[in-house]
C-alpha cells in the first residue's frame, strides 16, 4: 500500500522543486557562478541571503542537475548554460517564470470550472494579453525554443529552397517568421495576429531590421483576409481557438501557391483516440474551458477533403512541455 500512495504523495515535492528553480532564477545564480567560482558560502556573502540555506538551496539545484560541485565549488551544467544564464541569447528563464505563472493562475481558477462549467470565461481571446506576452516571455519562447523546432521541420523540405513567400499564422511576437527570413535571405513573410498583437511585432521587424522583407497583416483569422500566394504557411496551436475549423482549412489551402506547404503542430489524440499523460495536463485548462482535442483521423480526413494531395503526419517530442502532432501538407 505504501508504493501505491507514495505516486501521489511524491506529487506534492514538484511544487517545491518549481519554487527552488524560480529562487535561483529572481537571485540570478546562475549567471553569478558562470561569472566566477562559487562556494556556498562566498555565494551567500555575494547576494546577501542566509549562509547554510543557500547551501541547501544549491544542493536543491545539484538534484535538479542544474548544478555540481567540485571541491565545495558549485558549477551550472550544459543545460544550465545553455538555458538559464540571463544575459545570453539563449536564455529562457522567463519563458519558465512565465509557464509557472500562468499555471498558477490556471490552478486557481480549476476548481470553480469543474464546479459551474466554463459559462464564468466568457471570452478566451484576450488579444491585450497576447499582445503583452509577446513582447517578452513568448518573443524568448519562440526564439530559442520554437523557430529552432520550426527550421528543423521546414529545412529538410526538398520545395524549401524555392520558397519565397511564408505566412506566420497566429504569429504571436513573430520572432519564428523573423527566424526562418534572417536564416534564409530570399525568404520574405508576413505575420497574422490581432492588431494588438502585431503592433508588437512591428517592433521586433525593425529590431531585426527586416522591414523590407516582413509584413503584418491583422484581424480575426477566420474572418479576415489573410493574404495569399505564400508557398509556405506555418501554423502552431492555433487549431484549439476556431469556431469552424474545417473553413479554415480550405482558406489555408486557398491561399497557397500551387504546390505550396501547409505545416500544423497541433496536441491531437491519435487513432485510437488516445492522448499522452504530459499533452492532457497541458491541454487541462482549456479543455476545461470547453476547447476540445483535436483528432488526428478528422484533420487527416479534412486536409483530404480540401485538396491537400500529399499528406506526411508524425509525432514530435522536441516541442515545449508536450509531444505535438506535425502535418505537412503539399498542395
Amino acid at each position: 500500500m505504501s508504493k501505491n500512495i507514495n505516486k501521489y504523495l511524491n506529487m506534492l515535492l514538484v511544487q517545491q522543486k518549481v519554487e527552488l528553480l524560480s529562487i535561483a532564477l529572481d537571485l540570478e545564480i546562475f549567471k553569478l557562478l558562470e561569472e566566477e567560482k562559487h562556494t556556498s558560502l562566498s555565494l551567500a556573502r555575494k547576494i546577501n541571503t542566509h549562509e547554510e540555506n543557500t547551501e541547501i538551496l544549491l544542493d536543491s539545484l545539484i538534484f535538479l542537475e542544474l548544478v555540481t560541485k567540485v571541491q565545495e565549488i558549485y558549477v551550472n551544467t550544459q543545460i544550465t548554460r545553455k538555458f538559464f544564464i540571463i544575459g545570453k541569447e539563449s536564455y529562457c528563464g522567463d519563458v519558465f517564470l512565465h509557464r509557472k505563472e500562468l499555471l498558477n493562475k490556471a490552478n486557481k481558477m480549476l476548481s470553480l470550472l469543474i464546479k459551474e462549467g466554463n459559462d464564468l470565461i466568457k471570452d478566451s481571446t484576450h488579444p491585450e494579453k497576447w499582445a503583452e506576452a509577446a513582447k517578452e516571455n513568448l518573443k524568448q519562447e519562440q526564439k530559442n525554443l520554437i523557430a529552432p523546432f520550426a527550421l528543423n521541420i521546414v529545412k529538410e523540405l526538398k520545395e524549401f529552397k524555392n520558397f519565397n513567400k511564408m505566412l506566420d499564422l497566429g504569429c504571436s511576437s513573430g520572432i519564428v517568421a523573423l527566424e526562418f527570413v534572417k536564416n534564409y535571405p530570399s525568404l520574405n513573410a508576413v505575420c497574422f495576429d490581432y492588431k494588438e498583437v502585431t503592433d508588437v511585432v512591428k517592433t521586433h521587424i525593425k529590431e531585426y531590421k527586416l522591414e523590407n522583407k516582413v509584413n503584418v497583416l491583422s484581424g480575426d483569422i477566420e474572418e479576415d483576409d489573410i493574404g495569399n500566394k505564400y508557398d509556405l504557411i506555418w501554423c502552431s496551436n492555433v487549431f484549439y481557438f476556431l469556431k469552424d475549423r474545417d473553413q479554415l482549412i480550405k482558406k489555408l489551402y486557398d491561399a497557397l501557391n500551387p504546390n505550396g506547404v501547409l505545416v500544423t503542430c497541433h496536441i491531437e489524440k491519435n487513432d485510437k483516440n488516445i492522448i499522452c499523460e504530459n499533452s492532457f495536463f497541458y491541454f487541462l485548462f482549456l479543455n476545461l474551458q470547453g476547447k476540445k482535442y483535436l483528432k488526428e483521423d478528422h484533420l487527416i480526413s479534412t486536409f483530404k477533403r480540401v485538396g491537400f494531395k500529399n499528406i506526411e503526419s508524425f509525432e514530435n517530442k522536441d516541442f515545449p512541455m508536450t509531444p505535438i502532432q506535425i502535418h505537412i501538407l503539399k498542395k
